[in-house]
């Protein structure tokens, strides 16, 4: 059942830790940033509901970046095994400009239809007038965001993790500090509000960027990534990088824009229905904090031995990367269950609010291990082995033609409560399990994708 190399599992633990390790810090941060938002008076849902909803376009964003950053990687993680620098440079280049490009897009129109993206996710005036005020100044964030991510992804792919927990972890200790003296007016600054998050968020994202051109162009001497390399780009390559990727973007980035759809569709059952929401995503991402680990590890271990030419290798890792990681899946939603309580008392709402996230949390640990498995085997398996059309037809079809309907008349024709809707809306994930499961057992996704 398990494979008996030790290699492999020090391989394993040497990049689910660091990526793991960087959830943790994202939680944290993602957290601290609600909670103290939280904080802000005796009733915070409206702030908290509105940097939420203000959030959503970045999370649309990056959504379409880790898509376009997995494509790439599934063709960076075999190039690295087959050792050809040269080609990892210049897909590298085919992604910073696809990058660049998709991020002033985002850019400009938040900065300039800053009303009407929030009106998308809400009919609250206040909560648009607040998020608004916050969008406008994070919207500037979106490139330097996109350029990091980038890079980060690529350092990730060839098995630099350690730098990249390093960066992201400086940067959220910036952040949390600057959360806490802009938000609430510290050591003589003004109290900005929900603004002093958004400010906070732009200077340490700047910092962060900072330290990774640091790391990928000054010090790193072993996948040698050269501006004048990456722009050595060859018609193959383009061509390679749109039918692996462009798969991926789609996925990833109708995803999200479904994911955007959950936060519309409960944003417009009232404030309180959406603070709920928002809680319970702080305490959801606990339960994640190892499947996107896992995920990176097997798409990086399978696209090396793949690679390299070890096909043979690659099916037994892949069935004991995702028995370990559904095991963990079942952990985690015991660990959500204990955990939920205690840190819903961190929030300042209503009784009422906390009500309804111990309610949408019950419907949450019913799919939590289904999460495990899908992650795993669509992010890590099927796209570590350019398999990508078919991780797509697995991942976004359950969603958008059944979840996202029936979670729409859920919410506004038969007005149920916001948990019902919630379970309605991400039911997906076990809809998705036997098409999946039976791809897998295929070995169809088994193949190198290099020139």
């Amino acid at each position: 059942m398990f494979v008996k190399d030790k290699e492999f599992y020090k391989t394993v633990a040497r990049l689910v830790i660091p990526i793991t390790l960087q959830n943790v810090m994202s939680l944290l941060l993602n957290m601290m940033d609600t909670v103290m938002l939280g904080q802000m008076s005796e009733r915070s849902e409206e702030a908290i509901s509105a940097a939420n909803l203000a959030n959503q376009p970045f999370f649309v964003f990056t959504l379409f970046l880790f898509g376009m950053i997995s494509g790439a990687t599934v063709l960076i993680s075999q190039y690295w095994g087959k050792n050809d620098r040269k080609s990892i440079n210049a897909v590298c280049g085919i992604a910073m400009t696809a990058a660049l490009t998709i991020g002033v897009i985002f850019t400009a129109v938040c900065i300039i239809f800053t009303l009407p993206v929030m009106g998308l996710f809400t009919d609250s005036p206040s909560v648009i007038r607040i998020g608004a005020s916050y969008l406008r100044i994070v919207a500037i964030s979106y490139i330097p965001a996109a350029i990091t991510s980038l890079l980060c992804g690529i350092m990730k792919a060839v098995e630099h993790v350690k730098i990249i927990l390093f960066t992201n972890s400086m940067a959220i200790v910036i952040n949390i500090i600057l959360n806490y003296i802009l938000i609430f007016g510290k050591f003589g600054a003004p109290a900005f509000g929900v603004q002093g998050a958004a400010i906070a968020t732009l200077i340490s994202r700047l910092i962060e960027l900072t330290m990774v051109l640091i790391f990928v162009f000054g010090i790193e001497k072993q996948l040698r990534l050269r501006i004048g390399d990456m722009m050595k780009i060859t018609k193959p390559l383009v061509q390679d990088f749109i039918r692996y990727s462009s798969p991926v973007i789609f996925n990833e980035t109708v995803w999200g824009l479904g994911i955007t759809f959950h936060a519309a569709i409960i944003g417009h059952l009232g404030e309180e229905a959406y603070a709920a929401y928002t809680i319970t995503n702080v305490i959801e991402r606990v339960g994640q904090l190892a499947a996107m680990g896992f995920a990176n590890a097997a798409a990086i271990i399978i696209g090396k031995e793949l690679g390299a030419g070890h096909n043979s290798k690659v099916y037994g890792y892949a069935k004991t990367l995702m028995i370990m990681s559904t095991g963990l899946g079942l952990i985690t939603s015991a660990v959500v269950w204990i955990i939920h309580m205690p840190v819903s008392q961190f929030f300042n709402v209503a009784d009422s609010t906390r009500a309804m996230t111990h309610s949408i949390i019950f419907f949450y640990i019913f799919f939590n291990v289904c999460k495990y498995f899908n992650c795993l085997n669509i992010v890590g398996i099927l796209r570590g082995g350019g398999d990508t059309v078919a991780a797509m037809l697995c991942d976004f079809l359950p969603m958008w033609f059944f979840c996202i309907p029936l979670g729409f008349i859920a919410a506004f024709y038969f007005k149920l409560p916001v948990q019902y809707v919630y379970a309605v809306l991400v039911c997906d994930e076990a809809l998705k399990i036997p098409f999946g499961f039976a791809r897998f057992k295929s070995k169809k996704w088994i193949k190198n994708i290099t020139r």
